[in-house]
């Protein structure tokens, strides 16, 4: 299994862990190689974890040399291998898995199609993804919708029963341009002006990139000239484990997302039977 990162404590990619505790119950050994190196405690033994030492400022010179050795080690005596999102992963994992004739799968969930995805349809067997909007390659490799594995065990709506002074509403996202907050903090105000201010917005995410850093202090310059501080609140990132009881205490979860592949955090919303408005084009069926 190749991934980016292994932290059931962060925000973006915490589900990472519980599908690699859910794969390893599948199988008598289970290795992973990924970039960077979390909270992992909780794993079975049998789930054994290589990182190629980003948490430890390990260049890309270095996590790639570690790549190679990890994947040479390995492949061997594996049954096959699954590439994480990345494409770069099938590209460098590729050659070897021909060497070796195993099997690779990618997963990809996302509207872009780039030369990185065309270079890694070239060695993968078959790619997997969450909805047909999710995967835009035109290949005659198969590919398999799976939807996004989410664990309705943990996603579920709990008590909902609990009166709220207000009406809470949750949205949960990297911050960045596609999710298009500003129009929810609009909405806010447009809702204020009409005299109606028994509405709270709760934003869940943080920045990913350096350059996404201004686009949220313009949104939060946003609030504060509309004067909705009061009213929206940035709680910033969340660990993945404690999501569940925020989607449980609202009333409304909204996704604006402009990105067009059927996002994780509505079904997660949906599978707490929080209430869900978006325009994303991906959940029109």
């Amino acid at each position: 299994f190749i991934t980016r990162k292994v932290d059931k404590s962060d925000s973006n990619a915490g589900f990472i862990y519980e599908w690699v505790k859910k794969i390893g119950g599948n199988f008598d050994k289970l290795i992973v190689i990924c970039q960077e190196k979390g909270e992992t405690d909780g794993l079975p033994a049998n789930i054994e974890i290589h990182s190629l030492g980003k948490e430890k400022g390990n260049n890309k010179f270095k996590q790639l040399i570690l790549f190679y050795y990890f994947v040479f080690i390995s492949l061997r005596k594996t049954a096959g291998v699954f590439s994480h999102m990345m494409p770069v992963y099938a590209i460098l994992a590729g050659p070897w898995c021909r060497v070796f004739n195993k099997k690779l799968i990618h997963w990809y969930t996302h509207k872009s199609v780039d030369f990185r995805l065309k270079l890694a349809n070239l060695f993968v067997n078959e790619f997997v993804t969450a909805s047909a909007e999710s995967f835009r390659l035109k290949t005659k490799k198969p590919v398999k919708i799976l939807g996004h594995g989410i664990d309705i065990n943990r996603f579920t709506p709990g008590d909902r029963k609990k009166p709220n002074s207000k009406f809470q509403i949750l949205s949960i996202g990297r911050i960045s341009p596609s999710k298009d907050y500003e129009s929810m903090i609009k909405a806010i105000y447009e809702l204020k002006e009409q005299g109606i201010e028994n509405i709270n917005l709760q934003i869940i995410g943080g920045i990913s990139l350096r350059k996404e850093q201004a686009y949220l202090n313009s949104l939060k310059q946003m609030v504060k000239k509309t004067e909705l501080e009061n009213q929206i609140k940035f709680l910033g990132p969340v660990p993945h484990q404690q999501i569940v009881s925020y989607l449980q205490g609202a009333n409304l979860f909204i996704n604006l997302s402009r990105t067009g592949s059927l996002d994780k955090a509505v079904l997660e919303a949906m599978a707490c039977e929080c209430f869900v408005l978006t325009s994303n084009q991906a959940f029109a069926e």
